[in-house]
């Protein structure tokens, strides 16, 4: 059985006083299964500059910046744990 379905993320147009708006703008996600389509918000949001619309998702530089963010966050005996784990 091969199930047909198609999910997109994209960043919500809006306009203020006739001008986009670039900044804290919703993500949205847009499900097509069975030719029925879906559209709603993720409850996230972000800066257009940060967004990349051929990948659907926030720009690598951002991500590993949010990642290298979270590393200095766990304390290093834990990191040190899942390293050993993780190999």
């Amino acid at each position: 059985m091969n199930i047909k379905r198609n999910i997109i993320f994209s960043l919500e147009s809006r306009k203020k006083n006739g001008v986009p708006i670039v900044e804290n703008v919703p993500i949205r996600m847009r499900v097509i299964f069975a030719s029925q389509r879906i559209e709603f918000t993720t409850g996230y949001r972000i800066d257009a500059a940060k967004w990349d619309t051929d990948k659907q998702r926030v720009g690598a530089q951002e991500s590993q910046k949010g990642r290298t963010e979270r590393e200095k966050e766990i304390p290093q005996e834990e990191h040190a744990g899942c390293a050993a784990v993780c190999r």
